[in-house]
């Protein structure tokens, strides 16, 4: 039986490597939603910053804990 990852496990998962991944690369990998994992994900606790890039394009990263 395959387990079926949520979009929070998908969202840690893209971050864990610690480096910058585009809004993009998170809408395609995780959810078009992401944000809203982006946020689920900092209230159970984990760091995650964002850097403007361009024009409305911004950058994920997770700190390592």
């Amino acid at each position: 039986m395959r387990v079926k990852l949520t979009n929070l496990d998908r969202l840690i998962g893209v971050l864990k490597d610690g480096k910058w991944h585009s809004g993009d690369e998170l809408a395609t990998k995780v959810s078009w939603r992401f944000g809203h994992t982006v946020h689920e994900a900092r209230k159970k606790g984990y760091s995650i910053e964002k850097l403007k890039v361009a024009h409305n394009q911004f950058e994920y990263r997770m700190l390592q804990a």
